[in-house]
């Protein structure tokens, strides 16, 4: 999931109908749709600018031309599983389930400037608010504030439900 300050973006696996979604406000209601760049979305974010959208099965990043299907730039992300995003207004940050890692990048780009190891064994879903990295992981049901952009959790609490996966952030209440 992502937010561009108007509009919740959301994605979803669906076999050959692959596709990301804007939301009208935050809200049941599509205003758009477009295919996504490849047949396994799972984590999305937004620059402030540029969608970044990260592809499951493949590992690759994608940086798209605004919020369109239309793709700037592409590159193999740190992991075969990517599985978050966030963008903290400077630094991509990605996270992948097959290396239980967050990976800070240099900007947009695949340079890896630090990772560190995620709480827990599933990581899927990553979120920044303007202080704190949020992370959930699939495999303990919670949801995870770090202290700033670090390893260390500064608190924990259970997902409302089994399997939680896509976080974002608003401004107000997570």
């Amino acid at each position: 999931m992502a937010f561009d300050g108007t509009n919740l973006m959301s994605c979803g696996e669906a076999g050959s109908t692959d596709r990301i979604y804007v939301h009208n406000g935050i809200s049941v209601t599509i205003s758009n749709s477009f295919a996504a760049p490849a047949s396994g979305p799972k984590g999305l974010t937004y620059t402030g600018t540029d969608l970044i959208s990260a592809d499951r099965p493949s590992g690759v990043i994608y940086i798209h031309d605004g919020i369109s299907s239309t793709i700037q730039s592409s590159y193999a992300g740190p992991d075969a599983y990517m599985s978050g995003l966030a963008w903290d207004g400077d630094n991509l940050i990605s996270c992948g389930y097959n290396s239980d890692k967050v990976y800070i990048h240099n900007g947009t780009s695949s340079t890896i400037t630090n990772s560190f190891s995620t709480p827990g064994s599933v990581p899927y879903g990553l979120t920044y608010d303007g202080n704190h990295l949020i992370s959930c992981d699939y495999g303990t049901n919670r949801i995870y504030i770090h202290s700033g952009i670090t390893s260390t959790i500064s608190n924990s609490f259970a997902a409302p439900n089994n399997d939680p996966s896509g976080l974002t952030f608003s401004g107000g209440p997570l």
